[in-house]
């Protein structure tokens, strides 16, 4: 399994510093932002909340993958919304090419199924023109697309090639999932996973601080094994694990990072051959 780092687990970094962090823990892979929806930015400082590969930074960005033999899994993120008119997503999608990223998150937003199936097929259909997959990631705090079950649906739905289910332990978990659901799902279905730790397995859409401050990989209480065991060989792992306090108290980013890297390989190793 090929482990990433997403830029979240050390936010503070700008996209360069993440590759050399990136390759100074081991990862084979970053995750990267290439697109921020106007939703995302703060109301007054105009401030954007996740370091941005913009156009501009393309030839340093990929510079900087090239020397440190790192690779994009994911590039963030492309929503579906009842009124998304999907062309907004093209400059976004041209760094995540020129960056060699492999796909492209999206989540649905639109609660209406149809209208969410057709923008998700447009969505697809332009990821398609730069060579990206669509990762779907389901969480609570996205009613519209708020289990694995739901997001399989979308994906059936839509009927495209290049797309998959991305599946992040913090969304599982608090949406009422588990292992034996991800096993349920066809292995063809799925395009990524993410991992961190969290404390209990309670059900709540309640929990978007959560999703900022997540507990390193066997320091809560999700399944993280038997999830890791459920999920189809050779699937990509980012390790996502924000937490601005961990770091802080550890002292940097790359203490941090390199903490929950090994926590993370720990975990993949422990599991052998028990992946399906």
């Amino acid at each position: 399994m090929k482990l990433g780092l997403h830029q979240v687990t050390a936010n503070e970094l700008d996209p360069i510093d993440l590759i050399e962090l990136a390759a100074s823990v081991g990862c084979e892979e970053v995750c990267l932002f290439t697109h921020i929806p106007a939703a995302a930015l703060p109301d007054d400082a105009g401030q954007i909340l996740f370091p941005l590969v913009t156009p501009e930074k393309v030839v340093s960005t990929k510079s900087a993958l090239d020397c440190h033999g790192i690779a994009v899994g994911n590039a963030e993120f492309f929503p579906i919304a009842a009124d998304v008119d999907v062309e907004i997503y093209r400059s976004g999608f041209e760094v995540a090419a020129a960056i060699g990223a492999r796909s492209a998150v999206t989540h649905v937003h639109d609660p209406d199924d149809a209208r969410a199936v057709a923008g998700l097929g447009r969505l697809c259909d332009l990821a398609a023109e730069y060579d990206l997959r669509l990762g779907l990631e389901f969480m609570g705090i996205t009613p519209a697309c708020a289990s694995i079950e739901r997001a399989a649906w979308f994906v059936q739905q839509v009927g495209r090639a290049n797309i998959g289910i991305g599946v992040d332990a913090l969304h599982l978990v608090r949406t009422g999932g588990t292992p034996a659901d991800v096993l349920k799902v066809p292995a063809s279905l799925f395009a990524y996973a993410q991992i961190c730790d969290g404390a209990g397995l309670h059900v709540t859409q309640d929990y978007f601080s959560e999703a900022f401050e997540r507990m390193l990989p066997g320091d809560g209480d999700f399944p993280l094994a038997d999830l890791v065991a459920a999920l189809p060989v050779g699937i990509a792992v980012d390790v996502e694990v924000p937490s601005a306090q961990r770091i802080a108290a550890n002292g940097s980013p790359l203490d941090f990072a390199r903490e929950a890297v090994g926590r993370s390989r720990e975990l993949l190793a422990a599991i052998g051959k028990r992946a399906r």
